[in-house]
């Protein structure tokens, strides 16, 4: 498979406990706090205002361009898009894949000019894809699974009062280390993210290069276990000085999570930030036979995120780019998101029990609603002062 993927991994959850129970059980989503806390997917969406209806039989044909993360296109990911591509429109506005490298890359690239049909960026970004006016709302009449996504996840994605995002994976951010080389002894013998400050794992260590990120984990290790998407101007110059230091121990900062999958299972890395999908591909990698290979739970918490599509607003096929996102939303695309990509499904209805690899649910602890909240886990949110955390971030990586 391609380079998957940039953020995802909690796999829906199995039995008795749901996403929608933890949803409700930590108060919300990675969106605003105005976001509802509510698990009933009956309601999901109930709160936005319904858009302008689309006909996608009155739109001229041509190819569809969906702008994602590597590893979701028809090739690597054909349960994704299989019900559109077998269906009215499919041969008449086939599917045309182009692959983007981070939130923010991708969010430029639109900006600048580029106009692809659909785009799969995180909810956290939905107000800055809306304020530049590059995303339409969508017209949930081509949506029909779409009740089946708790409202605590779809909120994030309403501006106005109207729905822009359709959900579709969710996971953790975290390192992936070699326990038995990494210890944490020099840093309170828990794990935690300040073991990236410990110069005996120089050179061997690596972060995403999501400037964000970078940012929010100096203030983990500033200030322990404190939600990192509430930083004041002072926290952010905080925050830049301690990612400074953290950036003298690292071997590299990595765009592609196949490349550092392969620095790690090469021997030239002892820990690295991944996302769950990453995390296993290096655990079970056969040159990792007899490793102790773990995935960070860290005392000050993981970072994790919900990501999906969004509707460009020049598109000229918005009804048929609609109803090739809705293939993307079906239960037994959500579980073959979990069985593929060690990820979680926005949909929870009737997925759980579609999942065939049930080892997943212990592995990333997708039973245990605390494991998804804080002060275990921070997800993403809008970040009203997000100039200050990129900015900050470039001045890290630029140095």
């Amino acid at each position: 498979m391609n380079d998957k993927m940039t953020r995802k991994g909690f796999v829906a959850l199995t039995g008795a406990t749901s996403l929608a129970a933890f949803l409700a059980a930590c108060g919300g989503s990675s969106s605003s706090s105005s976001s509802s806390a509510g698990g009933d997917t009956a309601a999901a969406g109930s709160s936005a205002a319904a858009a302008p209806a689309l006909d996608p039989a009155t739109e001229a044909g041509g190819p569809i361009e969906v702008f994602t993360w590597a590893g979701y296109d028809n090739k690597d990911a054909p349960w994704m898009w299989d019900q559109y591509e077998t269906g009215a429109y499919g041969k008449d506005s086939p599917l045309k894949f182009t692959f983007l490298e981070d939130d923010q890359q991708a969010l430029a690239k639109v900006a600048s000019g580029y106009n692809p049909d659909i785009i799969h960026p995180c909810i956290a970004y939905t107000q800055q894809w809306a304020a530049a006016e590059l995303i339409q709302p969508l017209d949930m009449s081509l949506l029909p699974d779409y009740a089946g996504i708790p409202e605590a996840i779809s909120a994030g994605g309403i501006v106005d009062g109207k729905q822009y995002f359709l959900p579709f994976d969710v996971g953790f951010s975290c390192l992936t280390y070699d326990a038995d080389v990494i210890d944490f002894e020099k840093v309170g013998g828990e794990e935690s993210w300040e073991i990236l400050l410990d110069d005996r794992f120089k050179g061997r260590m690596a972060l995403f290069s999501d400037d964000a990120a970078i940012i929010k984990i100096g203030f983990l290790i500033n200030n322990g276990a404190k939600d990192p998407n509430v930083q004041t101007t002072e926290d952010i110059a905080a925050s830049k000085e301690t990612a400074l230091k953290v950036k003298a121990n690292l071997r590299n900062y990595w765009t592609s999570q196949t490349d550092t999958v392969n620095d790690f299972v090469n021997g030239n890395l002892d820990a690295t930030y991944t996302w769950p999908d990453g995390y296993w591909k290096i655990k079970n990698n056969p040159k990792m036979k007899g490793r102790n290979i773990k995935y960070m739970q860290p005392t000050q918490g993981r970072l994790a995120w919900t990501c999906g599509m969004v509707l460009n607003s020049k598109t000229a096929q918005p009804g048929r780019a609609t109803m090739a996102m809705a293939s993307t939303n079906r239960p037994s695309a959500g579980a073959a998101l979990t069985d593929n990509f060690q990820y979680a499904s926005g949909q929870q209805a009737g997925v759980s029990e579609l999942i065939k690899d049930k080892a997943l649910v212990t592995a990333f602890q997708i039973d245990d609603p605390a494991a998804w909240s804080p002060p275990l886990a921070w997800f993403e949110a809008p970040l009203p002062n997000y100039k200050e955390f990129v900015a900050a971030g470039e001045e890290v990586k630029s140095a």
